[in-house]
């Protein structure tokens, strides 16, 4: 699995808007087993790894700091 599964003649259809592309992505994940997904986050470098984990782990940090402002 790579970025070349995402990208094909189906995108035409969607206009540049970040809501569409994430919708296709996202379907196309469910349609990936975790293995697949697995391959291709091994084949990343650790920069791409960094710029996906980066924003995942603020914003955990960001909610769990606002469960524990709210109690």
């Amino acid at each position: 699995m790579g970025k070349s599964q995402f990208i094909n003649d189906d995108l035409s259809r969607f206009r540049a808007d970040e809501e569409d592309v994430f919708a296709y992505v996202q379907s196309i994940l469910h349609q990936t087993n975790k293995e697949q997904i697995l391959e291709w986050i091994q084949s990343m470098s650790t920069q791409e790894l960094q710029e996906i984990i980066a924003p995942y782990i603020s914003d955990k940090i960001t909610k769990e700091i606002a469960e524990k402002e709210f109690l």
